[in-house]
């Protein structure tokens, strides 16, 4: 019997609704509050992420919210009732606490078909840096890899890939809780432009090479980047940014010229309304497997 497979993200890939429905995918929406104001990461789509970024420039209060298990739960039981396997993959459970209420909501289905029907992987990752990861997933559902394989090539891939986010403004990844009080306090205080990266032991984020402005630390960026990929043999590159479309266009370039990674296997876009809540506006962000 043919295998079917469901593969099921959420909005912190950076994919837009349009952009989901075009994978064929189900893409759950993760929410973000504004000075109060609760969102979910489709409202609004007409507005520009360009457009956001500039407000969030000015807002006082920032935090972003989850995916709560029971709606994992009916998305699943949905696909499930259809004869499906299903796969999620979605932001770090390093982040936030989406991942985790998407294995609370696997294991009550597992249980209750009384057999593996949902397989959660973490990214240990966000933003295009998910997708990158997603992409791969889909292919191999195209080479009819069963689930279990799948996860065994994403977890292998997860562990050497390459996670970097470069925010200008390190006080947004601290607001969100996702920065040690005293590596923002330092970063603040000597106005550096910090490189941070999820550890390999649990994800969590910490600052690395800094540099005083973006370009110094968009220079170690590079040879790092370049280090690693080498060292791993990495195939594919994607980068997202909020609205740094020429920082993103000087590494694309720089990326042709360093590494064997081919041009049509670099992906450049915008990182979502709710990631950007996280590392703030003017971010550039880099992944590879």
């Amino acid at each position: 019997m043919e295998r079917r497979i469901k593969v099921i993200t959420d909005s912190t890939t950076s994919l837009n609704k349009k952009e989901c429905e075009e994978y064929g995918i189900d893409c759950l929406e993760t929410t973000y509050m504004l000075d109060g104001e609760l969102h979910y990461a489709f409202d609004d789509e007409e507005t520009s992420l360009i457009d956001f970024y500039k407000k969030l420039e000015t807002v006082k209060k920032c935090s972003t919210g989850c995916v709560n298990p029971d709606t994992f739960e009916t998305c699943f039981e949905k696909y499930a009732k259809e004869g499906y396997e299903i796969i999620y993959i979605g932001l770090s459970s390093a982040l936030s606490s989406t991942f985790s209420n998407s294995e609370i909501a696997a294991n009550n289905i597992n249980e209750k078909y009384g057999k593996k029907i949902v397989t959660c992987i973490d990214s240990r990752s966000g933003s295009y840096g998910t997708l990158i990861l997603l992409d791969k997933i889909i292919e191999l559902v195209k080479e009819d890899k069963s689930p279990e394989e799948i996860k065994s090539i994403i977890d292998e891939d997860v562990r050497k890939s390459f996670v970097a986010f470069v925010p200008p403004d390190i006080s947004f990844i601290y607001r969100s809780g996702r920065l040690s009080a005293l590596e923002a306090g330092i970063g603040k205080l000597l106005k550096i432009v910090p490189i941070v990266y999820p550890t390999k032991e649990d994800g969590k984020l910490k600052t690395g090479d800094k540099g005083i402005g973006m370009k110094l630390a968009l220079k170690k960026l590079k040879a790092k980047f370049v280090n690693h990929v080498k060292e791993n043999n990495h195939t594919r590159c994607y980068i997202s940014t909020c609205d740094m479309g020429k920082e993103a266009e000087d590494l694309r370039q720089y990326i042709i010229e360093n590494t064997d990674i081919k041009p049509e296997n670099i992906k450049v876009g915008f990182i979502d309304k709710t990631m950007s809540c996280c590392c703030g506006p003017r971010t550039v962000a880099l992944f590879s497997i």
